[in-house]
């Protein structure tokens, strides 16, 4: 199974993609990615299981507490009314009897009746002193109320399972003190918390294991896309880059995610294809000149009658050819040193309209001979930075281009102007127009059209890529302008020296120099 490796950089601002290939198996592939995606889904379950475990117990111990309290404080308020309806009834009785002892006799006579019945399981204590004169018994086992010291029940709220509440009275008739006693049994109230709390203990492990379960649901829906993306990641060969990976939604990080890897499937396929029709191309510009050369090599071999002329114009075929050859590969190199970055440029300050003139009076020499014109119809003073050499190139690519695209007799202009912080180089001319459907694909290599005239596409078509290569390696662009009937026009951009564009006004003039 071989696997793509891909690196896509872009300097400059043009897309530079790396292509290897390594055998590796199909379960060496797919075993780190399923092991990526089962951590990645194993940690997602436990942070989602540990946040909601935590807030669980935190659920819990706060209505435990809550629980609590209200019990407690329900014992409480019971105790409170107790021991105020007591002190109520005892003042009333001692002070509706002449003597301290028929009071007391009366107040016992109303707790055994009256607040047995209203408070059955509360235990009511009268005490003056050390002295118990009334009592009420509450419910039954629990600790009897008159066998705990005053002082204790007066220190400690909770005694020997009880719950007490206590009320001083003050009686003014006998100038007597009084301490009032309620008492229920913690049992009830301790039963139910206990039993509550099992309730936690049981509910709380139920809510984790749920919640684990919830986080691993969760953690598998939102891991599905890059589950997705694994799966089409295994079926990815340099042979077949068409898979893509199926996105649900893309308005969120994943989908983003899942657009992206297609765009660059996209990428890739497009430089896979693009390199197959380069090689294929290649191949086919390579393949020309060497036939042509070894047929006439063939043909003047065997011929047993040829003269010293025929093996001249044998040699003379084979050099054009080579020289043909010679000229594709030193362009294809070019080409490929850009791509890899490695093509070194050489940047010093430089007068562009010398370039321009020279790449000129070079095309003038095409034009001679089809009665061609190019005419320089301004030429101001231009300092840049960059290679002089590459950027006579450029233009004379295009001035080439212009001649060989130009009818007999026509006319092809060059136009030299600053253009912001570029200068701009316009070269039309009145030639063919370059139909609508070529127009997307004169800047990739070997694209020549698909016109009938055997003499315009005669080159390589790598003068075009070559030029524009030049011109965005410098920060540059070329571009076309326009293509009618009237004229086609080309636009090189260059970038202009920061002190040019703040000086003077430029000569429109050829410029001398010493």
């Amino acid at each position: 199974m071989d696997l793509l490796i891909v690196t896509v950089y872009e300097p400059a601002g043009a897309l530079r993609i790396n292509l290897s290939m390594e055998k590796m198996s199909k379960s060496e592939r797919l075993v780190p990615a399923m092991a990526a995606t089962r951590s990645t889904k194993t940690r997602l379950t436990v942070y989602f299981t540990a946040l909601f475990g935590a807030i669980v117990v935190c659920l819990a111990l706060a209505s435990y507490l809550l629980v609590t309290r209200a019990e407690y404080s329900d014992l409480d308020s019971g105790l409170h009314v107790a021991v105020v309806a007591t002190a109520m009834s005892a003042e009333h009785e001692l002070s509706e009897h002449a003597e301290q002892r028929d009071g007391e006799a009366d107040l016992q006579t109303i707790l055994d009746e009256s607040l047995s019945n209203s408070l059955p399981d509360t235990q009511i204590m009268i005490r003056e002193g050390d002295r118990t004169f009334a009592y009420k018994g509450g419910k039954p086992g629990s600790t009897d109320l008159r066998r705990i010291t005053s002082s204790k029940l007066q220190s400690m709220r909770d005694v020997e399972g009880l719950r007490v509440a206590t009320l001083p009275l003050h009686v003014a008739k006998f100038g007597i003190d009084y301490q009032i006693f309620a008492a229920s049994s913690l049992h009830p109230v301790v039963e139910r918390l206990n039993f509550f709390r099992r309730i936690l203990l049981l509910s709380v492990p139920l809510g984790l294991a749920l919640a684990a379960f919830a986080g691993y649901l969760l953690s598998r829906r939102a891991l599905a896309p890059l589950n997705e993306l694994t799966r089409t990641v295994e079926t990815v060969t340099s042979s077949d880059l068409s898979a893509r990976v199926r996105v649900a939604g893309a308005d969120n990080d994943l989908g983003r995610l899942a657009n992206r890897f297609n765009c660059l499937l996209d990428r890739l396929e497009s430089a896979f294809n693009a390199q197959r029709q380069f090689m294929a191309e290649a191949s086919h510009q390579l393949r020309t000149p060497l036939t042509v050369a070894l047929s006439s090599v063939q043909v003047t071999a065997r011929d047993g009658k040829r003269s010293v002329a025929d093996c001249d114009g044998s040699l003379a075929l084979v050099e054009s050819q080579l020289l043909r050859l010679r000229q594709i590969i030193d362009n294809m190199l070019f080409l490929s040193q850009a791509d890899a970055t490695a093509l070194r440029i050489e940047k010093r300050e430089f007068y562009l309209d010398d370039a321009v003139a020279e790449a000129v009076q070079a095309a003038n020499a095409l034009a001679r001979p089809r009665r061609q014109t190019v005419r320089v119809e301004q030429l101001p003073e231009a300092r840049c930075m960059g290679d002089e050499e590459l950027f006579k190139q450029a233009v004379l690519i295009l001035l080439e281009n212009a001649t060989k695209y130009t009818q007999n007799g026509g006319h092809i202009a060059v136009l030299l102007q600053p253009a912001g912080r570029y200068w701009s180089c316009r070269i039309s001319n009145n030639g063919t127009k370059i139909p609508e459907e070529d127009r997307a694909h004169i800047f990739e290599r070997f694209y020549r059209g698909n016109t009938a005239d055997v003499e315009k596409t005669a080159g390589s078509g790598l003068g075009l890529a070559i030029a524009r290569t030049i011109a965005e390696t410098h920060d540059g662009s070329l571009e076309l302008v326009k293509s009618d009937d009237n004229s086609t026009v080309f636009e090189l951009r260059i970038p202009a020296c920061v002190e040019a564009l703040s000086g003077q006004d430029q000569a429109k003039s050829f410029a001398v120099r010493i």
